[in-house]
Order: structure tokens, then sequence, then C-alpha cells
């Protein structure tokens, strides 16, 4: 058996075969990584000319150095190749001059509700098989959630399938389901980005990443994930026209009766927003401003909400409430079984949620849980290298620091 580079379209016939493999894994994601990273490469663990198992790596330059990644796999249909896959890869590592394999198998570590607490372990057995082919747990020189976040939280959509929307809408919070029909009655609707649009949807990723404290993306790299799962994906943005909405406000209000005491508290209501959605108006180069986006994946068994932002400024209006229920609408009508939120944050081995920064909070108003994926696995090449180029690199810092400081 040997590991080697295969072709895009072999990789692909392969990759079909395994059933919910990761959007993460596939070919369409080494071209968009290729922005960030020198050189993905797909690879196949073959025998005879049969290829038994795949992965995707990703190399990237540290400082005097190279690491590579492989952020979610492997895949095979027998699961003895994927580790034969992983001892195969440490020597493509040697000879690709890199100091460091980051590997993170596609295996669920545990089930938690959505306050974080451990429900149910899954079959640990891949961690004992990753260190009999020569890795390590994670030293703690990466973190959790990089590349793809090691906690998810998902909503199950079996029991609203194919069309149940009022279940579905009483299945979320109090909170949830009042301001989803508080944007239903601002007028907030969703629709596609087109690709000429997606100026418009970074604006909003910046917002977030800023407010959030994390990396936001290009919008090369938006363009190239736009262009490459156009088929397999949906830029979602929630948005609202004041001058319709307002109109509609004005409408309401004067089709109630004043002098009923039942209406007093429901005009107050209406009378607040109306006042809300005019200041925007005076202070928005716009009439129709863009609340909230999203990209959202669809896979086999599962719609996918990978990315997405929302304006601080316009919080006060629940753009990303009728966002999700939407989105959630969508993964129903393709029939599929659960609705994945994506990354929320953890600190330490006790899963301290309030760590989460807002993320989970928001998720948790649609009533899921949280499942933990494999925490990385890594391989030295050559140890005694590693650890004086980071000695290096640490000298370089410090010299850095002091000179900037001066």
């Amino acid at each position: 058996m040997e590991l080697k580079e295969i072709s895009k379209n072999e990789y692909d016939e392969f990759l079909i075969k395994i059933r919910n493999h990761s959007f993460y894994s596939t070919s369409k994601m080494a071209n968009v990584k290729s922005i960030d990273y020198a050189d993905p490469k797909l690879l196949a663990l073959v025998d005879n000319g049969q290829i038994l198992a795949v992965g995707m790596t990703l190399i990237r330059k540290l400082f005097i150095s190279k690491r590579m990644d492989l952020f979610i796999g492997a895949y095979a249909l027998d699961e003895k190749y994927e580790y034969i896959f992983y001892d195969k890869l440490k020597d493509y590592a040697k000879k690709m001059g890199v100091i460091k394999l980051l590997v993170k198998p596609d295996k669920l570590y545990s089930t938690m509700d959505q306050e974080g607490n451990i429900t149910s372990y899954a079959d640990h057995s891949f961690v004992d098989k990753m260190k009999e082919v020569g890795y390590i747990e994670n030293d703690g020189s990466v973190i959790k959630n990089y590349g793809l976040s090691n906690y998810q939280f998902v909503k199950d959509m079996r029991e609203f399938l194919p069309d149940d929307e009022k279940k579905l809408l009483k299945s979320f919070n109090n909170n949830a389901r009042r301001k989803i029909k508080k944007a239903k009655e601002l007028d907030i609707r969703v629709r596609p980005i087109e690709r000429e649009e997606l100026e418009d949807f970074k604006k909003l990723t910046e917002d977030t990443s800023r407010n959030q404290g994390f990396a936001d993306k290009s919008l090369r790299y938006y363009t190239k994930f736009f262009d490459e799962f156009k088929n397999d994906a949906e830029y979602l943005t929630a948005e609202i026209d004041l001058d319709r909405s307002i109109k509609k406000l004005k409408d309401l209000i004067g089709s109630l009766d004043p002098n009923s005491k039942k209406n007093t508290q429901r005009i107050k209501s209406l009378e607040k927003d109306l006042n809300l959605l005019e200041e925007y108006k005076k202070d928005s180069d716009s009439n129709v401003i863009n609340l909230a986006n999203m990209i959202l994946i669809y896979q086999e068994d599962e719609a996918i909400y990978f990315y997405g932002g929302s304006i601080e400024k316009y919080h006060k209006l629940p753009g990303a409430f009728i966002l999700q229920h939407e989105a959630m609408l969508r993964t129903m009508r393709r029939n599929l079984p659960i609705y994945n939120f994506f990354g929320v944050f953890f600190e330490g081995e006790n899963h301290d949620i309030n760590s989460s920064k807002g993320i989970l909070r928001f998720k948790q108003n649609f009533n899921g849980y949280i499942i933990m994926k494999s925490d990385a696995f890594l391989y030295y090449p050559n140890p005694t290298k590693y650890k004086f180029l980071m000695k290096i690199r640490s000298i370089g810092h410090k010299v850095l620091d002091r000179f900037i400081k001066k």
C-alpha cells in the first residue's frame, strides 16, 4: 500500500461513496482553502490500483517552517484503512519537509445537553488507534476550535418533517417565538444573496468578527466559496425595507381603536417600533438594510449554518432570529434530519458555558443539543528541530515586542 496524490475526479468519485462526509473534506473546499494555504493535496491510500481511503491535506507556512493540516478525515469504506492512511501520512509529512502534522479524525467524542452537561460518550477506541500509529493527543499547542469547531450545536429536525412549521416554532423558547413574530410584524424578509452582493455580505461578517473577537474571512474567500459551492449552499440575508415597514406599522396602528383598553399596550409597542424604524431611517444612507446574513450548506443528512454576521447597530431588530427560522424551514423542505448551528465555544475541561461570548446563548433560543467532535492529534517528524525553531520564534517575538514598546 502507498499514499499518493490523485486527481480531483478520482478523489470525488471515492468520497461520494462515504455517507455524509464533511463538506470541509471535499475538493471544492481544497480549491477554497488554496487562498490561505500554499498547496492543498488530494491524497489516497492505494493498493494495486484500488483506492482504499482519501484525505485532503493543507500546508501552512510557519515562520521559517511548514505545518501540514488534515482538518477532517481521512475517509474509508473500511475503518481499518483510515489508520493505515494516518500511518503513511507521517512519512509523507517528512517528505514534504513539515515540522508538525495535525490530524482531526471525523469522530464523535461525546454528546451534551444545551447547557454543556455530558449526556453520553461515543466509542473512544479511535484515540488508542491514533496513538498506536504514532500520534499524540493535542498537547495544548492547537486551540480546540482550530479548523472546524470541536463543539457544534445541533437541532434534530426529524419530528418536524416533512413540513410541520407550527411544531417547529413551538419547539423554540418564548424569546425566539416572540422575536420571530416581531420580525414578521416588521416585515423583515429573507432572500438569497447574489454574487455581486458579496461585498455587502462581508460588511456584516466584519462587524460580527470585530465584536466577537475572531478573524473574518477575506472577500476573495467568500467569492471563491460562493463559486465552488453554488449548487450545495445558499448565501441568505434578512433585510428590512424601512419605507415599507414604516407604512405597515402606521397602517396597523391606524386600524386599532385607541379608546379600547385592550389596545393600549399594543399601540404603545407598535409606536415604539415605529419610532425606532424612523430613527434608523434618518441615520441610514439606504432605505433597505441588511440585518443579518449566513452561508447555509446542504449535505446528505444535514444543513449547516457555516458562517454569518449581523450589524451591531441594528441588534434591536430581530433579523438574526427570522434568518435562522427560515434556514430551518429550508432544511425541512429538503427533508434533512439535522440542522447544525455549527460552532460554539467552551473553555477548560468542565466546558465553561460562560466563555461562549453569547454565541451559544443565541443558539439556545432554538433548543437543541451539543456534540463534541474529536480534538486534534499531532505528529512531529523531527521533535528536536521543532523545539529549536519554536525557541527561535519565541525569541523573535520577544525582540519584536520590545522594539514595538520602544
